[in-house]
């Protein structure tokens, strides 16, 4: 070759060999451009699909979304799950409806592989969906709620870990899973009704078992779950409230904020007739939590059993201060009329056949409360049954004309027996 022309030649390989690499970056930073261009229009196209639930249309964008970047948005597989949620129901048959789901595990799994630092959320759930969506796969549920909790049955959503101990419930290989995710449980809510069940339900031999939670908490007498579990044990498996009242009463001394603690440890004390230190404990509950009208109802009636009459309406009247459609409080109020009757006739009268005029108005001032109380659907029944009983014991026509009450107009219970009382009856 001619030297003019290798010269000219090797200047063109090195211009060429110059240009090639940038004109590789321009065509990257272009697909770049084109991948996040088509990124947003597909994102905006799903979201207004997905918002009209024109579900056709959404899915296509969707699996657009899946196939350039699975990543970009937060809150994109948790809307194409439901997406594919709300195909499923709607599905024409069972093996549709299949399809389906098996297509919505798909794309959790990749929520799973897209996000890590959100894996747990996303396996809570698949455990849901996979239960949710399928009949003969609890199996696969359990092992996908296990991964999304791990070992935090007291911070993740209790909803899951019913679930789980639901799961659990059903298979002899995990009954002792299934008992310590519903101790668990009733240690952030010892009222509830699904644990509850569950648990008794679980318990072949309740002895036997309190002797193991016994065991278990003398092993590690510092831990303070373990003693919740032997108190809740005495009070839910085998009913033995003394024993309940002893460990709830350890309870109140090592965490004397936990509301639950005392709640359970009043209502031990209730059925051990223990009523003072019951109303000590109740009065506990209120202070920590006193806008709660359970705490007022649960003290009012502890208070009750005392025979602290005015006490007693004064706490049922704050509890139905925060619900007035609430029928308990004025069934309480009610009962409160009726024993200062009982007291005042018996006690100071000397007896039933001594009873006077005024006795039967607080007798018709009872009723007037179980009115209010049958208001309530809860209690209509239990209401209406105690003011029909005393139905002969209010002023009759006769007892209002001897006595010289007017009919129609109100009386004044402010005197005798009942000076606590200070309201009026209209007979």
């Amino acid at each position: 070759m001619h030297p003019l022309k290798n010269k000219l030649f090797g200047i063109a390989v090195l211009l060429l060999l110059a240009v090639q690499p940038m004109i590789s970056v321009a065509q990257n930073d272009s697909n770049g451009e084109d991948t996040e261009r088509l990124l947003r229009r597909n994102w905006s196209l799903f979201l207004e699909y997905f918002k009209t639930h024109d579900f056709k249309a959404a899915k296509k964008a969707g699996w657009k979304i899946m196939e350039l970047d699975p990543t970009r948005f937060n809150t994109f597989h948790v809307k194409f799950i439901d997406l594919y949620d709300s195909l499923a129901t709607a599905a024409a048959t069972p093996q549709e409806k299949a399809g389906i789901a098996d297509t919505l595990l798909m794309i959790v799994d990749n929520a799973i592989a897209s996000f890590p630092d959100r894996k747990e959320e996303f396996y809570r759930l698949k455990g849901y969906q996979t239960e949710r969506q399928f009949s003969d796969r609890d199996k696969d549920a359990i092992a996908a709620y296990e991964a999304g909790i791990g070992e935090h049955y007291d911070t993740v959503d209790l909803y899951y870990v019913v679930r789980l101990a639901v799961l659990y419930s059903k298979f002899p290989e995990y009954k002792q899973n299934a008992i310590k995710v519903l101790q668990a449980i009733l240690l952030r809510d010892p009222n509830n009704e699904i644990a509850q069940g569950l648990l008794k339900g679980l318990m072949e031999n309740p002895e036997e078992y309190i002797t193991v939670l016994r065991d278990a908490y003398f092993a590690d007498s510092e831990n303070v779950t373990k003693l919740y579990e032997l108190a809740n044990g005495f009070y839910e498996l085998v009913q033995q409230y003394d024993s309940a009242a002893v460990y709830f009463k350890k309870l109140t001394t090592l965490s004397p904020d936990v509301k639950n603690y005392w709640q359970r440890y009043g209502a031990s004390l209730l059925f051990i007739e223990d009523y003072k230190q019951a109303t000590e404990a109740y009065r506990k509950v209120t202070e920590l939590d006193p806008e709660s009208k359970e705490a007022w109802m649960n003290l009012a009636r502890s208070i009750l059993q005392e025979g602290k009459l005015s006490d007693a309406r004064t706490y049922a009247e704050k509890a139905s201060a925060l619900d007035p459609a609430w029928g308990a409080p004025h069934m309480v109020v009610a009962n409160a009329y009726e024993m200062a009757v009982s007291r005042c006739v018996e006690g100071t009268r000397g007896g039933w056949s001594k009873m006077k005029v005024l006795d039967k108005m607080v007798y018709l001032l009872a009723q007037s409360e179980y009115a209010r109380a049958a208001q309530d659907p809860q209690f209509e029944g239990q209401a209406r049954d105690r003011s029909r009983a005393l139905d002969t014991l209010t002023p009759t026509a006769e007892d209002l004309f001897l006595n010289k009450i007017p009919k129609g107009k109100p009386y004044a219970i402010n005197k005798d027996c009942y000076g606590w009382i200070g309201r009026s009856v209209t007979p």
